[in-house]
């Protein structure tokens, strides 16, 4: 584990601490401006991967009633199901693993950046210590700009981010762009379950950060708000905006499309036609005549599976 811990402070704590410092010197000592600036960069950086995982989601979604219809036609033969599943995707060009695969590489970013605010935020002596042993010897700004000054202007005169808000502004900005982010990307349901556990995900998740944003620092809540501002505004340019379009609103279940009536006829006349025992629907009496070319008089067998003489 130390080996590990080692390897995670080299690659990604260290380069960003050090990011942050840069940031913090040339956008005059404001440790939000910081923040805001290292987060974008962050996700300009890892853009070919976010563009991926974006493209793979919306083509998931495109794909959803040709994978309700699926579900529906093979819904007793689970491997007819996979493999037709399998093939859709294999058509259409997607990996089920090409939404969860970019995002498992950013994962490990997300939380060096959440470590280095945390780390670059410390307001005592051990922070200071280890803030001051990560920096890079070359680096033009080093230890004199230790403390950092963590004080910004706020609506309240002015906010500390190594401390919560003491408003709920910020929490409740993080819970409504926590809550735009998930609604933006969610996937059509197709069953009535489904959807339920989307509502569920939808309100709970934004709910729980909006709480730890109450008692975090709230340099990670600023954090928190401006990557979920940039992943609405990608995802609205890729998929467009009609998640967003009216607060509250839920998309439909999908199901598969059903031919009418008219081509259910079409094909039972063209099926008697091709057949040499052909099937008929008697419809006063509910059932079906099996009758064939050489008899007329065939026993009647009701839609129930009763034998009518």
């Amino acid at each position: 584990m130390d080996v590990i811990g080692d390897i995670f402070i080299l690659l990604l704590l260290q380069p960003m601490l050090n990011a942050l410092i840069f940031l913090y010197a040339v956008l005059f000592q404001n440790i939000a401006y910081s923040i805001i600036a290292l987060t974008v960069v962050t996700r300009l950086i890892f853009y070919p991967l976010t563009v991926k995982q974006l493209k793979a989601s919306a083509t998931m979604q495109r794909l959803g009633p040709e994978m309700a219809a699926i579900k529906e036609k093979y819904k007793s033969n689970p491997q007819a199901q996979q493999k037709a599943t399998m093939s859709l995707y294999k058509e259409n060009g997607v990996s089920p693993l090409g939404c969860l695969g970019p995002m498992l590489i950013q994962f490990p970013i997300w939380i060096g950046l959440y470590y280095a605010i945390i780390k670059g935020l410390g307001d005592l002596p051990d922070s200071f210590m280890y803030l001051s042993q990560r920096l890079y010897s070359w680096m033009p700004y080093g230890s004199e700009l230790l403390p950092l000054n963590t004080q910004v202007p706020w609506l309240t005169g002015s906010l500390d981010l190594i401390q919560p808000d003491p408003t709920p502004i910020l929490p409740l900005l993080v819970a409504m762009s926590t809550w735009a982010q998930q609604k933006i990307m969610q996937a059509p349901a197709m069953s009535t379950q489904q959807r339920q556990q989307q509502q569920i995900m939808l309100f709970m998740f934004p709910i729980m950060l909006g709480f730890l944003a109450f008692t975090f620092p709230s340099g990670l809540a600023l954090y928190w708000f401006v990557s979920n501002i940039i992943t609405v505004i990608l995802q609205g340019f890729f998929s467009g905006w009609g998640n967003l379009s009216i607060i509250g609103s839920s998309r439909p279940i999908i199901t598969p499309a059903k031919k009418s009536s008219d081509s259910e006829g079409e094909l039972e006349t063209q099926e008697e036609n091709n057949q040499p025992n052909k099937r008929k629907r008697d419809s006063k009496r509910n059932c079906l005549l099996y009758t064939s070319d050489a008899a007329d008089d065939t026993p009647c067998v009701d839609l129930g599976g009763r034998r009518i003489i």
